[in-house]
């Protein structure tokens, strides 16, 4: 998955790909929240704050999955 960087204290960098956004933190992990709508994951993109956005819109709308390290890896982009 493509993953594009951010400016926000908290996230690194997301992706959109299938329906399902990634969100990698700056502390290193990442999380796969399907159901995730391009145009919510563009909204997210252009908000003023990903950090309030996410927080608003998407942690505990969807079901997010910690992604495994040797996933992250095998994907090369993260």
């Amino acid at each position: 998955m493509l993953m594009i960087p951010v400016k926000s204290s908290n996230i690194k960098a997301a992706g959109h790909e299938a329906n399902t956004m990634r969100v990698e933190f700056t502390n290193g992990t990442a999380y796969d929240y399907p159901g995730v709508s391009a145009e919510l994951f563009n909204n997210f993109m252009q908000a003023e704050s990903q950090g309030r956005y996410y927080h608003q819109f998407i942690k505990g709308k969807f079901n997010g999955t910690r992604v495994e390290k040797d996933k992250e890896n095998g994907q090369g982009k993260m």
